[in-house]
């Protein structure tokens, strides 16, 4: 990955900070908050607590499973795993520095820290015991990666037999240009190769996984992406205190691009599970 994707997240609304500083308001403590007061603040992906869950259950996360987070972000599902599954152990793998400390402060405060762990990693080259994981998941992150091939044949070698990788990602409809590609690409947004949803059913096969089901979430995240627009756009002061200078409007003038692309049906979202064989 080019340093543009990791330093998108340097920029992001959703940070550590305006977590903390979303509890205070609401009346929590930020000092001592709990991972319920977190909850409403922290879950940095499209349809919040909700989807998380829907991907759990179609992962089929059980407890007493190692479970991998790829491209974690500040740790919002991985919290949420920990405490719906109180017997799994999460690790939680970015690439982004600051996302990676964000998480572990945040995990640190709830008192998850020793259930979620934290891993500056590549998913290109996840560095993971192979074969040690029961379920992999990711939300909104292939998106970012060049080479998604190089993503799925590594978190297949982590994958114990039988275990599940589970993500939701953009996919590209048929009416997406070269030149919309070229827009989320560079305008900001980092949204690089954006593959369509026939073209990731074959890349899972050439990485040795089965596929297990493929849901279409485009009509859903028109919805949740043009709310989420209208939240990013009230967290302009509360990014800027973090960021400063020109952070907010820079990744709002990309996001506002992107997500007028979902609403014209140019692009959509899936959710994939695929299996890596029984040996």
């Amino acid at each position: 990955m080019s340093g543009a994707e990791v330093d998108l997240y340097d920029r992001h609304p959703i940070n550590a900070e305006q977590v903390l500083a979303a509890v205070a308001a609401a009346g929590g403590d930020p000092q001592r908050p709990g991972a319920a007061d977190l909850r409403p603040h922290d879950q940095d992906h499209y349809g919040g607590v909700e989807a998380v869950l829907a991907l759990a259950a179609a992962a089929g996360i059980a407890d007493g499973q190692t479970i991998a987070d790829i491209c974690a972000g500040i740790g919002g599902p991985a919290r949420l795993i920990a405490e719906r599954w109180p017997g799994v152990r999460v690790v939680a793998l970015d690439l982004n520095e600051g996302r990676c400390r964000d998480a572990r402060w945040l995990n640190r405060l709830v008192g998850l820290d020793g259930r979620v762990s934290v891993v500056r990693a590549d998913a290109q080259r996840v560095p993971l015991s192979a074969s040690g994981i029961d379920v992999a998941i990711s939300q909104e992150a292939m998106l970012h990666i060049p080479d998604k091939l190089a993503v799925m044949r590594s978190v297949l070698a982590a994958l114990k037999p039988g275990g599940r990788f589970a993500f939701t990602d953009l996919v590209a409809a048929p009416a997406l240009t070269e030149s919309e590609r070229q827009a989320i690409a560079t305008g900001g947004m980092q949204m690089v190769n954006i593959q369509s949803t026939a073209q990731y059913r074959k890349m899972s096969v050439a990485a040795g996984f089965e596929v297990v089901q493929v849901d279409d979430l485009s009509a859903d995240w028109v919805g949740i992406l043009t709310e989420r627009m209208e939240m990013y756009r009230s967290l302009r002061q509360a990014t800027l205190d973090v960021h400063g200078g020109d952070a907010h409007d820079r990744y709002m003038a990309g996001y506002e691009v992107f997500v007028g692309l979902v609403r014209a049906g140019h692009l959509g979202g899936a959710r994939i599970v695929l299996r890596r064989p029984l040996d």
